[in-house]
């Protein structure tokens, strides 16, 4: 399995403007068998730059990350892109419950059920204006919602290569049993307004050119309603399940909005092949090794007490409770 891992957390504040730079080798993590490749994954560059994009029915100022990074081997298909986010503890008691499980489904649940319910405190708009927010909820209100570009372009496998995109796609990312979980909402646009979080993406409210998310479709939102269990985690964007990678330098536009500095945080993006054993995690190799230990250590003391300390030798029936000196009819001496 082959995987690289770049931290774009600083890439804001560190980066220039315009004109491409190194990026520190502590923000990039690889493990490829090419060890003389002409494209080294240890020398990617980042940039950054601000631009006016269109949402829907008005434009918008955005700051973006440009990382150009390389790839030293050609990777087979499935080849698939992860964001990580670190610190982010997914896992508290409040958050974990904090969704309606109903207005997931599209059913148009009504304001004093909602307000009662444990999407507190993300229930109405907090303009005062008396909408339900949907979806409700902590999970929804803090969707990671950085966007990462596709095709990944500038694939150059050398010189005398002209640039070919790599495409991947965010469709058939999630499990397949999870878009049970959501469906189109019953709601009116005038009966809702997006979380609080999400004015980036709606800035003004939800409108017939703007409309609310399709949570049946919307693979990236069932992703993240996934919860993690452990503070870091990683969660898949896009994949490309057909075509393979070409070695070669890439570059991917990120539109940075999550920040992750308000809770000591970090995130990056991760390009990695999958194996039959999945994609690169150690902790399954942690624990068996740690049962492993614990079982050898039994075993060993097992073996000495039987030599050593010489257990009663097995079917002795002195041992049975109408044999003991104590028991009615039992034997004395």
């Amino acid at each position: 399995m082959r995987d690289l891992k770049i931290d774009y957390t600083d890439c804001l504040t560190s980066a220039p403007k315009d004109d491409f730079e190194t990026i520190p080798q502590n923000h990039i993590t690889a493990h490829f068998s090419a060890k003389d490749s002409t494209f080294d994954p240890y020398k990617a560059q980042w940039k950054t730059t601000e631009r006016e994009v269109q949402v829907a029915n008005y434009t918008d100022n955005r700051q973006f990350c440009i990382v150009r990074f390389n790839i030293p081997e050609d990777l087979q298909p499935t080849i698939s892109f992860f964001y990580y986010l670190e610190n982010f503890y997914q896992n508290h008691r409040r958050y974990v419950n904090s969704f309606n499980a109903k207005q997931l489904l599209g059913d148009a649940v009504d304001g004093k059920t909602i307000n009662d319910s444990t999407c507190d405190p993300i229930t109405h708009d907090p303009k005062g204006t008396g909408k339900i927010v949907y979806p409700c909820g902590l999970v929804a209100n803090s969707i990671f919602n950085d966007t990462f570009s596709s095709p990944l372009a500038l694939a150059v496998r050398n010189s005398s290569d002209s640039s070919r995109p790599y495409n991947m796609t965010t469709k058939g990312i999630a499990w397949p049993g999870l878009k049970d979980l959501y469906g189109k909402t019953s709601y009116s646009l005038d009966q809702i307004v997006p979380p609080p979080n999400w004015e980036r993406r709606y800035k003004y409210g939800y409108q017939e050119n703007n409309p609310p998310p399709d949570l049946k479709t919307d693979e990236l939102f069932q992703n993240w309603m996934m919860l993690a269990a452990a503070p870091n985690f990683y969660k898949l964007y896009q994949k490309n399940d057909t075509h393979p990678m070409l070695a070669g330098q890439y570059e991917i536009e990120i539109e940075s909005n999550f920040d992750v500095t308000v809770y000591k945080g970090r995130k990056a993006f991760v390009i990695t092949t999958l194996s039959t054993m999945g994609s690169r995690n150690i902790w399954p190799g942690i624990i068996f090794l740690i049962v492993g230990g614990i079982c050898l250590v039994l075993d060993i003391y097992f073996i000495l007490s039987f030599f050593i300390w010489r257990p009663r030798k097995l079917g002795d029936p002195s041992y049975l409770s109408w044999n003991q000196p104590s028991a009615p009819g039992g034997h004395s001496s």
